[in-house]
């Protein structure tokens, strides 16, 4: 399970399937799954996507790269999948939250 985190963390800009950090794990995909939510609490990809959004909530606070730039560097092949993505687990845009995040720094 470690060596999949590590692995995913290392490199969460690559398009991950389960089969991969099954296989970092030397696990079948179903084992590594179940043990994988046993372990941590939520579905591999769903800590994936959770762990790429959270990297994307400190980029938006804090870097210049564009929206588009930050996608890709998440693993996602176009600012509008990374958008959809980010407002589903986030519940605002990039750009709203990357204004708000600079509103709110500009307050404090």
């Amino acid at each position: 399970m470690g060596a999949a985190l590590r692995a995913t963390h290392a490199d969460v800009g690559r398009r991950w399937t389960l089969d991969e950090p099954a296989a970092v794990s030397h696990m079948s995909w179903s084992t590594f799954a179940a043990a994988f939510k046993a372990k941590v609490g939520t579905a591999p990809l769903t800590y994936l996507i959770d762990w790429r959004m959270s990297l994307a909530r400190d980029a938006l606070r804090t870097d210049t790269r564009s929206i588009s730039e930050l996608a890709a560097a998440t693993g996602y092949e176009s600012e509008s999948a990374f958008s959809t993505a980010f407002r589903r687990v986030v519940g605002a845009s990039p750009r709203h939250f990357r204004d708000e995040a600079r509103q709110q720094a500009r307050v404090e």
